[in-house]
């Protein structure tokens, strides 16, 4: 319980010190009196947080008056503000004390206003954010905001009722972990009955962020409830033992066990004759807070062997001053009022110690422990028996404890590595502990007289190593060493022997290998306890033919490009092209390749182990001449839409651009284009022309950037 009331501590203090601008609002609810001839007094009661977040009350506040909850407010009472007064918070208990971060502020709003009959009666309410952030028990605290809200009915109206009136506001704070016990009835001056309730809290106006905090009039709807973060809900507000409150009386208990703020909302509705006259929905929070009671506590170990000098270590909570007896009888000097004190004790046996942990003159708590202290009789021992190793060691512990007057009533061993670790309660256990450096065995044995000892043990014994690489990748003629690093004080028997330089050694090597091959080894600890097997593969990387390269086209036009690719079958592989001009990449197995003439490509493909293949493709340039044939004007042409020769245009794969012009023989022109894919159809202004002979002028920019202009004439034939 102490880390969690300290994390909740630590959470609260960071959470107002963030947002302390905006949260402020703790409670409040709305009464009435009826004055006659339907005249109201209405008083709202509004409690601020004075601690955190001290924003000013509303001045004035707006209390709007609905017959629909789903509608505007039909009236509207804006009250100006009063003065302003602190709770006080008052603890029952003289030794909790009131915490320093708690303070709320309360202001009475008083008027009256003239309310016209209704069969219905009115919703009144009052609307406003922010609640505090810190709340535990609500979503979003910060952007929920609070309506209180109280109904009068139409009978209360025409009975001129008078809501009943809470006698007291809840406790400011109440303390983690103690009962609350509180009296939350009201006085109904018209002797009309009152049933009490739980209830789910309005929402209320919203964060300046998202909309309007203090809306005057209030807004509809007037009537949705916020929303509980889990566990909390309206059967469990404060957690611990749930909140509950007496229908009848009005008694509010329970036994908050989590550090922080909750929102709580209480009603009653006011019955006559079995009649609803009033309804009123107290809404407020709770601060529950560490009120530092007195707690005296301590720890030492219960049985202590072999040795008289004992150290205390203090728990006690909320103390000021301590008196401890440490249980010596006969004598007066066995006390000490240090916080921490170290005691050295007369002999072996049995004593009660007593500690009195003070807060001031009522406030007091005794802890009383009996400790043993014991002359142990016995040495620790152990052996053990190595049973095999492969990929794994087996060993049985064997116990060599030896006591003299006791008997050994409990083992503990334990074997522990990175790997893993091990326990076991059996005398002589076996183990089968995966392989790992840094092995320790761990032994715990305990005598019948409650005597402890323990030994730690590095334990020698390791298993095979596995090789560095069961796999390399190497190039044609290349020299192989097989297992780098590896352990000298091993032995190893390595097969094939005849391709190998020293098929005994630890890192045998192949030299000028120039195909695949695979070995074997047997590997053996000196002492031949520990073997193992394992084999080697050695991949010999394939030759050039194992490279492709290709362009599609492998022949274009000057300002067009190619795609280059190079396939392998050699797996992973880097690329390298050249020359790098006019690539989209020069590392990649596929750039698209814009060359200016034409250009033989190579791309140099270089292997995970480094072998480097290499291939060339060549990509062909045409730069066609800017002239006949290549650029096509027709002499003539026949528009009779039957889909051949039908329009008159420029004809040539290599125009870029062009500026086409036609006209007739008195000079007029009759068409003109910049697009080389629309004709003259032998129309002028939506009109068919006769069969003639027409002029021409075109003028051409090709794609290598030379022109070409001709003018001449075109027949049009019908």
């Amino acid at each position: 319980m102490k880390s969690l009331k300290t994390f909740f501590v630590l959470f609260i203090i960071l959470m107002l010190q963030v947002s302390a601008h905006a949260t402020h609002i703790v409670g409040g609810e709305i009464g009435y009196e009826c004055l006659g001839n339907n005249l109201y007094r209405i008083t709202l009661t509004v409690y601020r947080d004075c601690y955190n977040g001290k924003v000013n009350f509303d001045n004035p506040v707006s209390i709007g008056f609905f017959v629909d909850t789903l509608e505007q407010a039909k009236y509207e009472l804006k009250i100006p503000a009063s003065s302003v007064d602190t709770l006080d918070i008052i603890l029952t208990d003289p030794c909790l004390t009131a915490p320093p971060d708690v303070c709320v502020d309360v202001m009475q709003y008083v008027d009256t206003i003239t309310l016209p009959y209704n069969t219905y009666g009115y919703t009144l309410v009052y609307q406003r954010c922010c609640r505090n952030q810190t709340l535990l028990n609500i979503v979003d605290p910060l952007f929920t905001g609070a309506s209180f809200v109280t109904v009068m009915t139409g009978e209360s109206m025409l009975q001129c009722n008078n809501s009943p009136t809470f006698k007291n506001w809840p406790p400011v704070a109440l303390c983690v972990d103690k009962l609350l016990d509180f009296d939350h009835s009201a006085i109904d001056t018209e002797g009309d009955s009152i049933v009490y309730s739980l209830c789910t809290p309005f929402l209320g106006a919203a964060h300046s962020d998202v909309g309007i905090p203090m809306p005057q009039p209030p807004m509809p709807p007037i009537t949705t409830d916020i929303t509980w973060v889990s566990p909390y809900d309206e059967t469990n507000m404060l957690g611990g033992v749930p909140l509950t409150i007496d229908p009848v009386t009005g008694q509010l208990t329970a036994i908050p066990n989590t550090l922080g703020q909750f929102v709580v909302g209480v009603c009653m509705t006011e019955y006559r004759n079995g009649v609803v006259l009033s309804e009123i929905k107290r809404d407020f929070q709770f601060n529950v807070s560490d009120c530092g009671e007195v707690v005296s506590s301590f720890f030492v170990p219960k049985i202590i062997c072999d040795q008289l000098e004992v150290g205390f270590d203090n728990l006690s909570q909320h103390a000021a001053s301590y008196l401890w007896d440490f249980g010596v009888s006969n004598t007066n000097t066995d006390t000490s009022i240090l916080q921490a004190p170290t005691f050295s004790f007369p002999d072996t046996g049995a004593y009660k110690v007593t500690l009195i942990a003070a807060k001031n003159d009522l406030c007091i708590d005794t802890f009383v422990n009996t400790i043993h202290l014991r002359q142990s009789t016995f040495d620790i021992g152990l052996d053990w028996n190595m049973l095999g190793c492969n990929d794994s060691i087996k060993v049985q512990v064997l116990d060599q404890t030896y006591d003299s007057v006791f008997q050994i009533v409990d083992w503990n061993w334990q074997f522990s590595n990175a790997e893993a670790s091990i326990s076991s309660d059996s005398m002589n256990p076996i183990f089968v502990l995966p392989a790992g450096e840094n092995t320790i065995l761990h032994g715990t044995i305990t005598s019948s007289n409650g005597c402890v000892k323990e030994i730690d043990v590095p334990f020698p014994y390791m298993t095979i190593p596995p090789l560095n690489s069961n796999h390399w990748v190497v190039c044609p003629g290349d020299d192989v060493a097989l297992n780098p690093n590896g352990d000298n004080s091993l032995l190893y028997d390595w097969l094939p022997e005849n391709l190998l330089d020293s098929p005994h050694s630890f890192n045998p090597i192949i030299s000028d290998i120039q195909q695949s091959e695979s070995f074997t080894v047997h590997v053996t600890s000196q002492d031949s306890v520990c073997a193992r097997d394992f084999m080697v593969s050695v991949d010999v990387e394939s030759s050039s033919s194992s490279i492709f390269a290709q362009a599609i086209p492998d022949t274009i036009l000057v300002g067009e490009s190619s795609q280059l690719t190079a396939t392998t079958s050699l797996g992973t592989v880097q690329f390298l092209w050249t020359p790098p001009d006019n690539l989209s990449s020069d590392t990649i197995a596929n750039p698209i390749a814009t060359p200016a003439k034409t250009t033989d490509y190579q791309v140099l493909v270089t292997t995970s182990a480094g072998c480097e293949n290499q291939a060339t493709v060549r990509v062909v340039v045409l730069n066609p001449e800017c002239a006949l044939p290549n650029v096509f004007v027709p002499s003539g042409f026949t528009p009779n839409n039957d889909g051949n020769n039908d329009v008159f245009k420029v004809y040539g794969f290599i125009v870029e651009s062009l500026h086409l012009m036609v006209f007739n023989r008195w000079g007029e022109k009759v068409f003109e284009t910049t697009n080389q894919a629309t004709g003259w159809d032998g129309t002028f202004n939506g009109q068919a022309l006769p069969p003639d002979v027409y002029g021409f002028y075109v003028k051409v920019k090709c794609i290598n950037g030379e022109e070409y202009t001709k003018q001449g004439n075109v027949t049009l034939i019908r």
